[in-house]
C-alpha cells in the first residue's frame, strides 16, 4: 500500500528506545499488514491505542491516516449538536458547589454525537472544570478533523464568551484555544481554507456587527479580516466551493427585520461580494424570516423553509424546492428544523408537535440525482437524546 510509505517514514521519527525494540510497528508482522488493520479499529478504541506506544500515536493522530481510513471506506459519518444533557448525581453536586450564583435548574449544554448510518448515539464527555457546561447557542465548526466550539452565552452572566474549546477525536480530549479577540454572539461561521472564519453576530451590548475575524488552529492565533459591507445579526454562514456565505441577519437599528441579501468573502482576493434578494423569504413568521441553518452537499447549497428542502443557484440567484419533509400523522409537523450534510446525504432535525406534546424528529435525505428519486430515512432517537440540536456540524472520521 503505497499510501502508507508515510506512515514508515513517520515510524522512524519515533523514539530511539522504540526503534531498538522493535522491528516495526507490530514484531514479526509486516507493517503494512497491521496498518490495514488499524484503520478499521472502532474511533472508540483511539484513545486506546495511543497509550501503546509513542510512534502509534503519532500515527493515529496524523491526517494520513484518517485520510486513508476514508480510502478504505472505514469512516463514521458522525452529526455533532449542542443539546441539554441529563445530569447524573455528581455533576449536579459539581453545579452546586461550583457557585451560589449558578441556578441549578439551569439545563446544562453538551456535545451529542450520533453515528448516522448505525443510528449510534453518544455523548462526548464534559469539559473539566466546566460543570455549569457549554455556553448556550455556541458555535460548532470542524477543521482539521478535529470539533471547535466558540462563542454562546454563558447561563451564569448572560454574557457573551470569547473562550474556543477544541476537541481531539482520537486523544478524546478536550483544550482551550486562544480566545475570540472581541465577544460576539448569534454570528455566521465556516472553515474556509485552514481557517475558521466568524462573521456579524452582536457584541456585548447587543450591537449588530459587521466585522469578521478568522482562527488558525495550527497556530493558535486570530487575525481581523475585511468587515462585511452590513451589519448582520443571527446572521447564517456556510462555505460553498470555498467561498464563505452570511446570508440574511439584520442591523442595529432594525432588529428583528431579517434582510434579504447576503455577502460572500472570497479568501483568494480577501474580499466581500453583496448579493441582493438571496433569502427573499423575509416575514414575520419566525420558520421563514432568516435561514436556521445551510448546508453543502457536492457542491450545492440546502437550506429548510418550513417542510421543504430548498436549493441555491448561483446563478439564478433563486432557490428551488428539491424535497418536502414526509408527514408522520401520529407525531404531528415538524417545527424548528435544522439541516446538516454528511457524504451524500442531509440530515434534518426538529421538533414535531402535536397537542401539547413535543418530540425530537430526526430524518435523513439522499436527494434526487438522476433517475433516482429522493429518498428519506427516519433515524430513531435515543430517549437520552430527545431534546432540541441548537447547533450542528458533521465530521467523517
Amino acid at each position: 500500500m503505497a499510501d502508507f510509505v508515510a506512515y514508515k517514514r513517520m515510524m522512524e521519527l519515533s523514539s530511539a528506545e522504540e526503534e531498538a525494540s522493535h522491528s516495526g510497528l507490530i514484531p514479526s508482522l509486516p507493517d503494512d499488514v497491521f496498518l490495514k488493520c488499524l484503520v478499521k479499529v472502532p474511533l472508540q478504541w483511539h484513545a486506546n491505542l495511543q497509550r501503546v506506544s509513542r510512534a502509534l500515536r503519532d500515527l493515529v493522530q496524523s491526517s494520513e491516516y484518517y485520510a486513508q481510513r476514508k480510502t478504505e471506506a472505514a469512516t463514521n459519518a458522525l452529526v455533532c449538536m449542542l443539546q441539554p444533557v441529563p445530569m447524573s448525581t455528581k455533576s449536579l453536586e459539581e453545579k452546586i458547589s461550583s457557585s451560589s450564583t449558578v441556578p441549578v435548574s439551569d439545563p446544562v449544554y453538551g456535545i451529542t454525537v450520533l453515528d448516522v448510518e448505525n443510528s449510534v448515539w453518544e455523548r462526548l464527555p464534559g469539559i473539566p472544570g466546566l460543570p455549569s457546561g457549554l455556553p448556550l447557542f455556541c458555535k460548532l465548526v470542524i477543521m482539521k478533523g478535529e470539533l471547535v466550539v466558540l462563542g454562546g452565552w454563558w447561563q451564569i452572566t448572560w454574557k457573551p464568551s470569547k473562550v474556543v474549546f477544541v476537541y481531539n477525536f482520537s486523544s478524546q480530549r478536550w483544550r482551550r484555544g486562544a480566545d475570540m479577540p472581541n465577544a460576539r454572539n448569534f454570528f455566521a461561521v465556516g472553515a474556509v481554507g485552514d481557517k475558521i472564519v466568524v462573521a456579524g453576530g452582536h457584541d456585548e451590548d447587543k450591537k449588530a456587527l459587521a466585522s469578521v475575524e478568522a482562527f488558525d488552529l495550527e497556530t493558535n492565533a486570530w487575525v481581523s479580516l475585511p468587515s462585511m459591507r452590513e451589519e448582520r445579526d443571527e446572521c447564517t454562514g456556510v462555505v460553498v466551493d470555498g467561498m464563505f456565505y452570511v446570508v440574511s441577519g439584520y442591523g442595529s437599528d432594525s432588529q428583528g427585520n431579517f434582510r434579504e441579501s447576503g455577502e460572500v468573502f472570497d479568501p483568494a482576493r480577501n474580499s466581500w461580494t453583496f448579493v441582493d434578494n438571496m433569502w427573499p423569504f423575509s416575514s414575520p413568521d419566525s420558520d421563514l424570516a432568516s435561514p436556521s441553518s445551510l448546508a453543502t452537499m457536492a457542491g450545492n447549497l440546502y437550506g429548510v423553509l418550513r417542510k421543504e428542502i430548498v436549493v441555491y443557484s448561483q446563478e439564478r440567484n433563486a432557490w428551488t424546492v428539491v424535497a418536502t419533509i414526509p408527514e408522520e400523522s401520529e407525531k404531528g409537523e415538524l417545527t424548528s428544523s435544522s439541516i446538516t450534510a454528511i457524504g451524500n446525504r442531509l440530515v434534518i432535525t426538529g421538533f414535531a408537535r402535536k397537542n401539547n406534546t413535543v418530540a425530537l424528529r430526526i430524518l435523513s435525505l439522499a436527494p434526487a440525482h438522476g433517475a433516482c428519486k429522493a429518498q428519506w430515512h427516519t433515524i430513531e432517537a435515543n430517549d437520552q437524546f430527545l431534546n432540541l440540536s441548537q447547533a450542528s456540524c458533521a465530521i467523517e472520521l
